[in-house]
Protein backbone atom coordinates (compact mmCIF):
# COMPACT_ATOMS: atom_id res chain seq x y z
CA UNK A 1 0.00 0.00 0.00
CA UNK A 2 1.08 3.56 -0.75
CA UNK A 3 1.10 5.79 1.37
CA UNK A 4 1.73 9.94 1.01
CA UNK A 5 2.88 12.49 4.08
CA UNK A 6 1.91 15.83 2.89
CA UNK A 7 2.47 19.58 4.83
CA UNK A 8 -0.40 21.53 4.60
CA UNK A 9 -0.24 24.46 6.82
CA UNK A 10 0.95 28.27 5.05
CA UNK A 11 3.47 30.35 6.88
CA UNK A 12 0.68 33.50 7.15
CA UNK A 13 3.65 35.97 5.89
CA UNK A 14 4.85 34.48 3.15
CA UNK A 15 2.32 31.91 2.30
CA UNK A 16 4.35 29.62 1.68
CA UNK A 17 4.53 25.58 3.11
CA UNK A 18 8.71 25.02 3.39
CA UNK A 19 11.49 26.79 2.32
CA UNK A 20 13.85 24.76 -0.06
CA UNK A 21 16.15 22.57 1.93
CA UNK A 22 14.35 23.68 4.89
CA UNK A 23 13.00 20.83 7.15
CA UNK A 24 10.91 19.58 10.07
CA UNK A 25 11.14 16.71 12.34
CA UNK A 26 7.87 14.84 13.33
CA UNK A 27 9.26 13.03 16.44
CA UNK A 28 7.71 10.89 19.24
CA UNK A 29 6.30 12.74 22.08
CA UNK A 30 5.44 11.95 25.84
CA UNK A 31 1.90 11.40 26.62
CA UNK A 32 -0.49 12.81 29.52
CA UNK A 33 -0.34 9.64 31.30
CA UNK A 34 3.95 9.65 31.12
CA UNK A 35 4.14 7.43 28.22
CA UNK A 36 6.38 7.91 25.09
CA UNK A 37 3.71 7.90 21.95
CA UNK A 38 5.04 5.75 18.71
CA UNK A 39 1.91 4.34 17.68
CA UNK A 40 2.84 1.16 17.73
CA UNK A 41 1.05 -1.70 19.88
CA UNK A 42 2.70 -4.43 21.63
CA UNK A 43 1.35 -7.13 18.87
CA UNK A 44 3.30 -5.06 16.06
CA UNK A 45 6.32 -3.93 18.23
CA UNK A 46 7.23 -7.69 18.49
CA UNK A 47 6.09 -8.44 14.90
CA UNK A 48 8.38 -5.27 13.28
CA UNK A 49 10.90 -5.85 15.50
CA UNK A 50 11.16 -9.69 14.83
CA UNK A 51 11.59 -8.53 11.21
CA UNK A 52 14.18 -6.00 11.95
CA UNK A 53 16.08 -7.36 14.77
CA UNK A 54 15.32 -4.61 16.58
CA UNK A 55 13.35 -3.59 20.36
CA UNK A 56 10.54 -1.65 19.11
CA UNK A 57 8.59 -1.29 22.88
CA UNK A 58 7.98 2.30 24.01
CA UNK A 59 11.08 1.89 26.68
CA UNK A 60 13.84 1.19 24.22
CA UNK A 61 16.76 3.78 22.76
CA UNK A 62 15.46 2.97 19.45
CA UNK A 63 12.91 6.05 19.82
CA UNK A 64 15.10 8.63 21.07
CA UNK A 65 16.34 9.05 18.17
CA UNK A 66 13.22 8.30 15.62
CA UNK A 67 11.87 10.79 13.64
CA UNK A 68 10.61 11.44 10.27
CA UNK A 69 11.92 14.31 8.19
CA UNK A 70 9.69 16.49 5.76
CA UNK A 71 10.92 19.08 3.69
CA UNK A 72 8.77 21.07 1.13
CA UNK A 73 7.56 18.02 -0.96
CA UNK A 74 5.47 14.89 -0.33
CA UNK A 75 6.84 11.93 1.24
CA UNK A 76 5.78 8.55 0.11
CA UNK A 77 5.74 5.38 2.19
CA UNK A 78 5.26 1.76 0.76
CA UNK A 79 3.74 -0.26 3.60
CA UNK A 80 5.52 -3.61 2.75
CA UNK A 81 8.72 -2.27 3.62
CA UNK A 82 9.00 -2.78 7.14
CA UNK A 83 10.63 0.86 7.73
CA UNK A 84 8.00 2.53 5.93
CA UNK A 85 5.74 0.39 7.91
CA UNK A 86 7.07 1.51 11.55
CA UNK A 87 6.76 5.20 10.17
CA UNK A 88 2.87 4.75 8.78
CA UNK A 89 2.04 3.28 12.22
CA UNK A 90 3.84 5.87 13.87
CA UNK A 91 2.70 9.06 11.57
CA UNK A 92 -0.69 7.42 11.84
CA UNK A 93 -1.99 8.49 14.85
CA UNK A 94 0.48 11.52 15.69
CA UNK A 95 -0.95 14.54 16.81
CA UNK A 96 0.63 16.76 14.40
CA UNK A 97 -0.79 14.17 11.41
CA UNK A 98 -4.23 13.93 10.12
CA UNK A 99 -4.87 10.64 8.69
CA UNK A 100 -8.05 12.01 6.73
CA UNK A 101 -9.37 14.84 4.75
CA UNK A 102 -12.42 14.63 6.46
CA UNK A 103 -10.86 14.21 10.60
CA UNK A 104 -10.60 17.72 12.59
CA UNK A 105 -7.58 18.33 14.51
CA UNK A 106 -6.58 21.41 15.28
CA UNK A 107 -2.79 20.79 16.13
CA UNK A 108 -2.35 19.13 12.41
CA UNK A 109 0.49 20.08 9.98
CA UNK A 110 0.46 17.28 8.11
CA UNK A 111 -2.09 15.00 6.25
CA UNK A 112 -1.91 11.17 5.42
CA UNK A 113 -2.97 10.02 2.45
CA UNK A 114 -4.04 6.99 2.02
CA UNK A 115 -5.69 6.63 -1.82
CA UNK A 116 -7.23 3.22 -1.12
CA UNK A 117 -9.02 4.67 2.23
CA UNK A 118 -9.67 7.95 1.26
CA UNK A 119 -11.61 6.32 -2.09
CA UNK A 120 -13.94 4.29 0.31
CA UNK A 121 -14.75 7.00 2.37
CA UNK A 122 -15.56 9.03 -0.44
CA UNK A 123 -17.66 6.26 -1.58
CA UNK A 124 -19.28 5.82 1.36
CA UNK A 125 -19.95 9.69 1.41
CA UNK A 126 -21.60 9.88 -1.96
CA UNK A 127 -23.83 6.69 -1.03
CA UNK A 128 -25.00 8.77 1.89
CA UNK A 129 -25.76 11.89 0.08
CA UNK A 130 -27.52 10.04 -3.06
CA UNK A 131 -29.66 7.99 -0.13
CA UNK A 132 -30.30 11.54 1.61
CA UNK A 133 -31.39 12.98 -1.46
CA UNK A 134 -34.08 10.71 -2.39
CA UNK A 135 -35.27 10.87 1.47
CA UNK A 136 -35.56 14.66 0.69
CA UNK A 137 -37.50 14.30 -2.30
CA UNK A 138 -40.22 12.38 -0.54
CA UNK A 139 -40.75 15.20 2.29
CA UNK A 140 -43.58 17.41 2.20
CA UNK A 141 -43.21 21.41 2.89
CA UNK A 142 -44.40 20.34 6.72
CA UNK A 143 -41.63 17.82 6.98
CA UNK A 144 -38.95 20.01 6.41
CA UNK A 145 -40.22 22.88 8.40
CA UNK A 146 -39.68 20.37 11.04
CA UNK A 147 -36.89 18.68 10.06
CA UNK A 148 -34.87 22.33 10.04
CA UNK A 149 -36.58 22.86 13.47
CA UNK A 150 -34.32 19.98 14.68
CA UNK A 151 -31.28 21.55 13.31
CA UNK A 152 -31.72 24.74 15.01
CA UNK A 153 -33.95 26.45 12.37
CA UNK A 154 -36.80 28.37 12.68
CA UNK A 155 -38.68 28.31 9.29
CA UNK A 156 -42.02 28.25 10.10
CA UNK A 157 -42.89 31.52 9.28
CA UNK A 158 -40.45 31.52 5.92
CA UNK A 159 -41.33 30.91 2.42
CA UNK A 160 -41.55 27.92 0.65
CA UNK A 161 -38.74 28.98 -1.73
CA UNK A 162 -36.35 29.19 1.03
CA UNK A 163 -37.49 26.57 3.73
CA UNK A 164 -36.51 23.93 0.29
CA UNK A 165 -33.57 26.07 -0.43
CA UNK A 166 -32.17 25.62 3.08
CA UNK A 167 -33.37 21.60 3.62
CA UNK A 168 -31.10 21.14 0.00
CA UNK A 169 -28.35 22.81 1.77
CA UNK A 170 -28.39 21.11 4.83
CA UNK A 171 -28.79 17.95 3.15
CA UNK A 172 -25.99 18.00 0.37
CA UNK A 173 -23.65 19.18 3.37
CA UNK A 174 -24.12 16.52 6.01
CA UNK A 175 -26.21 13.52 4.52
CA UNK A 176 -25.55 10.59 7.32
CA UNK A 177 -26.39 13.38 10.11
CA UNK A 178 -30.10 13.86 8.06
CA UNK A 179 -30.24 10.70 8.05
CA UNK A 180 -29.78 9.97 11.52
CA UNK A 181 -31.73 13.29 13.10
CA UNK A 182 -34.55 12.71 10.80
CA UNK A 183 -34.95 9.58 8.39
CA UNK A 184 -33.73 6.92 10.85
CA UNK A 185 -35.56 8.99 13.57
CA UNK A 186 -38.40 7.10 15.40
CA UNK A 187 -38.45 9.87 17.95
CA UNK A 188 -38.47 12.86 15.61
CA UNK A 189 -41.57 14.34 15.83
CA UNK A 190 -41.81 14.56 19.53
CA UNK A 191 -38.67 15.90 19.31
CA UNK A 192 -39.80 18.84 16.95
CA UNK A 193 -42.51 19.34 19.71
CA UNK A 194 -39.55 19.65 22.35
CA UNK A 195 -37.97 22.04 20.08
CA UNK A 196 -40.89 24.24 19.16
CA UNK A 197 -41.86 24.29 23.36
CA UNK A 198 -38.50 25.22 24.17
CA UNK A 199 -37.90 27.70 21.57
CA UNK A 200 -41.23 29.76 23.04
CA UNK A 201 -40.26 28.80 27.02
CA UNK A 202 -43.50 26.14 27.02
CA UNK A 203 -40.68 24.00 28.11
CA UNK A 204 -37.54 25.70 30.28
CA UNK A 205 -34.22 23.75 29.86
CA UNK A 206 -31.79 24.67 32.09
CA UNK A 207 -28.44 22.56 31.46
CA UNK A 208 -29.75 19.22 31.67
CA UNK A 209 -32.93 20.04 33.53
CA UNK A 210 -36.02 20.13 31.85
CA UNK A 211 -39.28 22.08 33.39
CA UNK A 212 -42.81 22.51 32.34
CA UNK A 213 -44.28 24.88 34.74
CA UNK A 214 -42.78 24.05 37.98
CA UNK A 215 -42.33 20.42 37.49
CA UNK A 216 -39.03 18.66 36.34
CA UNK A 217 -40.20 16.40 33.04
CA UNK A 218 -36.51 15.16 32.83
CA UNK A 219 -32.96 15.21 33.52
CA UNK A 220 -31.78 14.95 29.39
CA UNK A 221 -33.60 15.16 25.88
CA UNK A 222 -33.75 10.92 25.74
CA UNK A 223 -35.41 10.82 29.21
CA UNK A 224 -37.42 13.99 28.64
CA UNK A 225 -39.12 12.29 25.20
CA UNK A 226 -39.32 9.17 26.89
CA UNK A 227 -41.43 11.34 29.65
CA UNK A 228 -43.96 12.90 26.91
CA UNK A 229 -44.07 9.53 24.83
CA UNK A 230 -45.47 7.51 28.43
CA UNK A 231 -48.93 6.82 27.76
CA UNK A 232 -49.65 7.82 31.68
CA UNK A 233 -48.16 11.51 30.70
CA UNK A 234 -50.52 12.21 27.58
CA UNK A 235 -51.73 14.83 29.65
CA UNK A 236 -49.31 16.92 29.97
CA UNK A 237 -47.95 16.19 26.60
CA UNK A 238 -51.75 17.32 25.37
CA UNK A 239 -50.89 20.58 27.51
CA UNK A 240 -47.90 21.62 25.54
CA UNK A 241 -49.78 20.97 22.21
CA UNK A 242 -52.26 23.50 23.24
CA UNK A 243 -49.76 25.88 24.98
CA UNK A 244 -47.70 25.67 21.81
CA UNK A 245 -50.42 26.54 19.08
CA UNK A 246 -51.77 29.03 21.90
CA UNK A 247 -48.49 31.16 21.58
CA UNK A 248 -48.66 30.61 17.98
CA UNK A 249 -52.06 32.37 17.49
CA UNK A 250 -51.25 35.30 19.10
CA UNK A 251 -47.93 35.67 17.31
CA UNK A 252 -49.88 35.23 14.19
CA UNK A 253 -52.61 37.31 15.42
CA UNK A 254 -54.81 36.06 13.03
CA UNK A 255 -58.22 33.82 13.76
CA UNK A 256 -60.77 32.89 11.62
CA UNK A 257 -63.63 34.18 10.72
CA UNK A 258 -66.15 32.10 12.32
CA UNK A 259 -64.05 31.87 15.41
CA UNK A 260 -64.53 35.66 15.38
CA UNK A 261 -68.25 35.84 15.11
CA UNK A 262 -68.90 33.74 18.41
CA UNK A 263 -67.72 36.93 20.01
CA UNK A 264 -69.67 39.52 17.15
CA UNK A 265 -66.04 40.90 16.11
CA UNK A 266 -65.11 41.02 12.62
CA UNK A 267 -61.46 40.36 11.19
CA UNK A 268 -61.84 43.65 9.14
CA UNK A 269 -63.43 46.03 11.62
CA UNK A 270 -63.14 49.35 10.98
CA UNK A 271 -62.83 52.11 13.36
CA UNK A 272 -65.41 54.59 13.14
CA UNK A 273 -64.06 58.12 15.19
CA UNK A 274 -67.29 59.47 17.05
CA UNK A 275 -68.51 62.76 16.93
CA UNK A 276 -66.59 65.77 18.76
CA UNK A 277 -68.65 67.54 20.82
CA UNK A 278 -67.42 71.36 21.09
CA UNK A 279 -67.98 73.05 24.52
CA UNK A 280 -69.39 76.85 24.66
CA UNK A 281 -67.04 79.31 26.43
CA UNK A 282 -69.26 81.15 28.81
CA UNK A 283 -68.49 84.78 28.04
CA UNK A 284 -70.61 86.69 30.43
CA UNK A 285 -74.05 86.31 32.38
CA UNK A 286 -75.57 83.52 34.36
CA UNK A 287 -73.98 80.26 33.90
CA UNK A 288 -75.89 78.36 31.32
CA UNK A 289 -76.20 81.57 29.68
CA UNK A 290 -74.39 83.84 27.06
CA UNK A 291 -74.25 87.67 27.67
CA UNK A 292 -77.25 88.17 25.58
CA UNK A 293 -79.35 85.90 28.58
CA UNK A 294 -80.06 82.85 26.22
CA UNK A 295 -79.95 79.45 27.51
CA UNK A 296 -77.31 77.37 26.07
CA UNK A 297 -78.21 74.02 27.56
CA UNK A 298 -80.89 73.78 25.14
CA UNK A 299 -78.49 74.33 22.08
CA UNK A 300 -77.11 72.22 20.10
CA UNK A 301 -72.89 72.51 19.27
CA UNK A 302 -71.87 69.52 17.49
CA UNK A 303 -69.71 69.39 14.74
Amino acid sequence: MRVILRPINRHLWSNVVKYKNCYDYVAPYFTRSGNIYTGLTAEEATRLGSVLGLNLLPSSSYWSNFFVRVGADDIFLETEDPVDEIKYIFLKNHKRVKSSIFERKATADYLLINKDEEAKRENLFNKSKVDAISEFKKMSLTDMRKCLRLFGQNAENASSELVENSMFKLVESNPSSFIDRWVNNKDREIEVILEQAISKNIIRRNKNVYKFGSDVIGYSMPETIDFLNNPKNQDIRKAVLNAIDAKDFIVQNEAPEEDLKQFNVSSKEEVVSKPRVKKPTLLAGKPGTDDEGIDLSTMDFTE
